[in-house]
């Protein structure tokens, strides 16, 4: 598999994040599928993997933190890309209408124009929780050191759909299972191809190690050990 170049259309300013917009179309999976992006110029590093979603101009775009030692794919003028990779999360039309997003940090791209019930997203700072501006639904921001598992209402939710680090995930996870509410989870993990080849992404998933970017990044909650 080989990573296309596009060109970029323009970066702004999100908060404390960059989002990157490309100005060649390429194909934008459902939410939960990723992206592998490598600054083609000069680049001495693997691709990375980012959540690709349809920014507000229609352009396919995806975000980043400058300070995490990618700066340089906000500015670079063209990018290679292999998109889409992975599985999504797995909904029916009503259940979205009657889903909980739970995010943590960039989690949050994987939500993005998903039209659900409510979001509740943990950030570092107010800068950051910027980004809840990518999702169409009334948020409940947490700041740290509030946990995005504080109070959590599952009243009237048929799906808990969470989205950041392992830490956070499983402690969502943990809590809709205790309210005996379905919950997906897309997982974080470092990945140097993003199609199986390098076994780099492997997490513990139904009690043996599997490759993260070929079984998700979305899971089953229960797959967790």
């Amino acid at each position: 598999m080989e990573l296309t170049e596009v060109a970029v259309a323009g970066v702004d300013r999100l908060g404390a994040y960059a989002l990157v917009r490309l100005a060649d179309d390429v194909p934008v999976g459902p939410p939960g599928t990723f992206a592998m992006v490598r600054d083609p110029v000069g680049a001495a590093f693997l691709p990375r993997p980012v959540g690709l979603f349809r920014a507000a101009d229609g352009r396919p775009a995806f975000l980043i933190d400058p300070s995490l030692g990618i700066g340089s794919l906000a500015r670079a003028e063209r990018l290679a890309v292999l998109s889409p990779l992975g599985r999504g999360f797995v909904l029916e039309g009503a259940e979205v209408a009657r889903a909980l997003l739970v995010a943590g940090g960039i989690g949050i791209t994987v939500f993005a124009g998903v039209r659900a019930a409510r979001l509740v997203a943990g950030f570092r700072s107010p800068e950051h929780a910027v980004a809840t501006s990518l999702v169409d639904a009334p948020a409940t921001i947490r700041l740290a050191p509030a946990l995005v598992t504080d109070d959590l209402d599952l009243d009237g939710i048929a799906v808990v759909l969470a989205s950041g680090p392992a830490g956070m995930v499983r402690a969502v996870a943990a809590v809709a299972a205790a309210a005996g509410v379905p919950c997906q989870v897309a997982l974080e993990a470092p990945m140097a191809c993003g199609f199986g080849a390098c076994y780099g992404c492997a997490v513990r998933l139904d009690g043996t190690w599997k490759r993260l970017c070929i079984e998700g990044p979305v899971v089953a909650a229960e797959r967790l050990t």
